[in-house]
């Protein structure tokens, strides 16, 4: 594929294949299908709206509308103008990782659902003034100009949208392919997100190279159910001429039962042949009675992967892809199973083409085969680094070789896959060994009323720290801290199971949730969960 833009790419696909879809949504009422021919005209049609708006080359526009095909056109709208696409979620009730978000990429202009009820308009309101004439003003965020409503909002006297914008008739400016096509925030789960720069160029690259390791080729469909504004769901297959598929309403499903039964009747009904999924989906569609047709490959990424999840392959997929990445890096390693291999927990496979990975000791040296440490990767075609972040690895990180920091724990093994467990910030050191959650984790996710697992140090004066476990369960089924415990222990196999070396391990604390917060990226917020579940064992150690 020649040096472009996005921009001009979809316009030469609109040109060739102008009625081909390029993507489709499906929920429970309708289907609505979007050609190249449809985006590029509705992208062009913002794009010179916002240069109305005194929107200019290199100017911030925050883009919030899951899935629809609004957030199409006004992120290929503000590319098309030269502005650079900032992709944010509201997560908190008050604003607050809105407002950091907004100051600190010095966004101009905020496009959005207005929410349920309005309910992004009262977090809005937190921090943003909007005044009778349909401007706003913010301390928070002092670059911001307007906020503009893809659906016109009944809270808001003279709300705007870009119904009522004329557009200029000024030609488009020119765009490189080393400008920015995008900014992506980081998941959050360990803090505030990062704001993520990629460009054009590289966005492509990354876009060709995972394709081609998920074996997705022109004319084949693609579900994927992840947010378009996530590095993993951004739309990038229809780049190469395949078509996306995905569920509109991912996330208000109640249950994950409901989850798995839309979405095998979304595949089945739009005869896709790849598909990417959460592991909890997989986890759900190998224990249930689906009847989805066969694909090709089914892939899954975004946490530590066990081996279970591969057994998909022979039953519903001729091949499992594990594929780990992240928002500065897109994709890191790939691992591909099919029926007749059978995959170790946590491998993530071998580097792609251009990426290179190292992993080291606490000392920053080189880690030995086998040994746990932490993941450091160089990516030719990554992201050029943070906006406004003392954390700024890049510069000319590609030109002078420096490597990123990932913050996961992993190791290399002898055949040169790469293992990865977790995060390195929350590895849990007891008595001077240090274990990745993923080690307390994976053994409470095997009990049959377990649906989720989040594990956690807790400070001892023994051991430095000891180990305690925050679950959920799953619906209709019931548990207690015993048999949970009684099942770790028998899992792990000890011999010396009553030994103290043995007993150091075993978690002193189970925690039961309801629920557990998530991030604006659909993962569990770890952070949020270990300060939860500190602070209801405190509760009942005060009760005690």
């Amino acid at each position: 594929m020649s040096y472009s833009t996005i921009p001009e790419r979809l316009q030469d696909l609109a040109e060739q294949t102008p009625e081909k879809e390029a993507i489709v949504f499906v929920d429970e009422q309708k289907r609505i299908a979007m050609t190249y021919k449809e985006i590029v005209d509705g992208a062009s049609d913002i794009a010179k709206k916002m240069l109305t708006l005194g929107i200019n080359k290199n100017d911030v526009v925050a883009v919030h509308d899951d899935k629809t095909p609004a957030w199409l056109f006004n992120t290929f709208g503000a590319q098309m103008c030269g502005a650079w696409p900032l992709h944010f979620y509201f997560q908190r009730k008050d604003g607050t990782d809105v407002a950091a978000i907004l100051k600190r990429s010095g966004c101009k202009i905020v496009i959005t659902q207005p929410g349920n009820g309005d309910e992004y308009i009262q977090i809005m309101k937190s921090f943003i003034q909007f005044n009778e004439d349909g401007t706003v003003q913010s301390e928070s965020a002092p670059s911001l100009r307007q906020v503009l409503f893809t659906i016109k909002p009944e809270s808001l006297q003279n709300p705007s949208t870009f119904d009522e914008i004329l557009p200029s008739a000024k030609d488009l400016p020119l765009i490189e392919p080393e400008d920015i096509a995008g900014i992506f925030c980081s998941s959050g789960s360990t803090g505030l997100p990062k704001l993520i720069p990629w460009s054009h160029a590289n966005s492509i690259v990354f876009s060709m190279s995972l394709l081609e390791g998920f074996g997705i080729k022109e004319g084949e469909s693609y579900f994927c159910d992840r947010t378009f504004g996530w590095i993993a769901g951004y739309p990038r297959e229809i780049f190469l001429g395949a078509r996306r598929v995905t569920n509109s309403t991912t996330f208000q499903e109640k249950s994950i039962r409901e989850v798995c039964d839309r979405t095998v009747k979304i595949i089945n009904q739009e005869n896709c042949e790849h598909v990417l999924l959460f592991s909890t989906t997989i986890d759900e569609l190998m224990k249930g009675n689906y009847k989805m047709r066969p694909v090709q490959t089914i892939a899954t990424g975004g946490g530590p992967v066990s081996a279970k999840d591969s057994e998909v392959a022979g039953k519903f997929c001729q091949k499992f892809i594990n594929v780990y990445g992240s928002t500065e890096n897109g994709a890191i390693s790939l691992n591909v199973i099919t029926s007749e291999q059978k995959m170790k927990s946590y491998d993530t496979g071998v580097p792609f083409p251009g990426v290179e990975v190292k992993v080291t000791d606490m000392n920053g040296c080189l880690s030995k085969v086998g040994n746990v440490g932490e993941v450091y990767v160089r990516n030719r075609f990554g992201s050029t680094g943070y906006i406004h972040e003392e954390q700024d690895w890049h510069k000319n990180s590609r030109v002078e070789g420096y490597w990123f920091k990932s913050g996961d724990s992993g190791y290399i093994s002898e055949d040169g896959h790469l293992f990865v467990a977790g995060r390195i910030s929350e590895a849990i050191m007891i008595e001077g060994k240090i274990l990745s959650p993923s080690h307390f984790e994976d053994i409470f996710k095997r009990h049959p009323c377990i649906q989720e697992v989040v594990a956690f140090g807790i400070p001892d004066d023994v051991f430095y720290e000891v180990a305690g476990v925050a679950v959920t369960v799953k619906e209709e089924k019931s548990v207690c801290t015993k048999e949970l415990l009684e099942f770790y222990k028998n899992e792990r196999s000890l011999i010396y199971d009553d030994s103290y070396f043995a007993s150091k391990f075993v978690p002193r604390q189970v925690l039961f949730f309801d629920s557990f917060p998530m991030t604006n990226s659909g993962k569990i917020a770890r952070k949020l969960v270990k300060e939860l579940a500190m602070k209801k064992s405190c509760a009942q150690g005060r009760e005690n």
